[in-house]
């Protein structure tokens, strides 16, 4: 039997390393890439893309034929959308016409990473068919690609994934964690909001969960988070625990001491009972997930980017 090609649209990102690092034998797999390679890449075929040139798109899906594609390639950062509006959305919502075009020229199934920012935080916790009603521009992005991706007649899912941590390549954007864990390395004191709560999630189950939609065939929209709800100061506390760092360093904070930040919900927290039931899944608890992290850390951990 002849083996499904995968390609994975932004795979240098946190979840992208993931999804590579947890292939099946069954899949061939490619992805692509926006700027240098980093560090540490692995040996996986590779293609550099921008999702906002339409014609290098669908050459792209030309030349690899992809079964099923991922999509993740697009601005992650809530602060750069927020100041860079007319930027985030060619990057976020034109850059996925274009692989939703695409894919319906070859057929392919498109896995699309959407995320908690499309909620308001005032009515928790959020099922996936509650009301999306975004407070800040990054929201509002991913409601539009939303609506581009379930209006376009593919075969689709749609994941929505909140505050993912894990290990990233080396001078990938960070995730709360990896920058938690280098400042208080580096002994300075850390500032963490302490008013807005999350369900953090191991990346690893959110990639285990791509990977069980694409081998079961499901379609649809699936909400996954994590089992734990707290603040970040919280999170941060157990990151420190866990690596045997300082948490004397780590101050908890209100929302509006950082002045010049987006908007953010009060609280996105996820009901994740379709994933359980409709595929077996359930996120491991933070102290789970960071332990994991402890004993799999690289050899270096840094730094930060805009976009994968």
């Amino acid at each position: 039997m002849a083996k499904r090609i995968i390609l994975i649209l932004g795979g240098t990102g946190l979840l992208g390393k993931a999804l590579m690092e947890s292939c099946p034998k069954d899949v061939t797999l490619y992805a692509t890439h926006l700027r240098n390679l980093p560090a540490g890449f692995p040996h996986n075929p590779l293609r550099r893309l921008d999702v906002t040139n339409r014609e290098q798109t669908q050459r792209l899906f030309h030349e690899i034929q992809p079964d099923a594609v991922v999509h993740l390639a697009g601005v992650g950062s809530v602060d750069f959308a927020e100041k860079n509006q007319r930027d985030a959305w060619v990057i976020n919502v034109q850059g996925t016409q274009h692989v939703v075009e695409a894919c319906g020229i070859f057929g392919s199934k498109l896995i699309y990473l959407s995320s908690n920012a499309i909620f308001d935080g005032e009515c928790p916790p959020y099922h996936e068919a509650s009301v999306r009603q975004p407070v800040n521009y990054y929201g509002h992005l991913k409601v539009e690609a939303e609506d581009a991706v379930q209006s376009s007649g593919l075969e689709y899912a749609t994941v929505r994934a909140i505050l993912m941590y894990g290990w990233h390549y080396p001078h990938a954007r960070e995730n709360p964690v990896t920058m938690w864990i280098r400042l208080l390395r580096d002994g300075k004191p850390v500032k963490v909001v302490n008013d807005r709560y999350w369900k953090p999630l191991y990346v690893e189950d959110c990639a285990n969960l791509i990977w069980t939609i694409l081998k079961k065939g499901k379609t649809g929209t699936y909400n996954i988070a994590g089992p734990d709800r707290m603040t970040l100061f919280e999170f941060a506390l157990q990151a420190a625990q866990v690596f045997g760092l300082d948490s004397t360093l780590i101050e908890p904070v209100p929302t509006n001491y950082f002045p010049t930040i987006a908007p953010r919900p009060f609280d996105t927290s996820f009901l994740t009972d379709k994933i359980q039931a409709e595929l077996g899944i359930q996120p491991v608890g933070v102290s789970v997930g960071l332990e994991r992290m402890r004993l799999n850390r690289p050899c270096k951990e840094t730094s930060s980017d805009e976009t994968n």
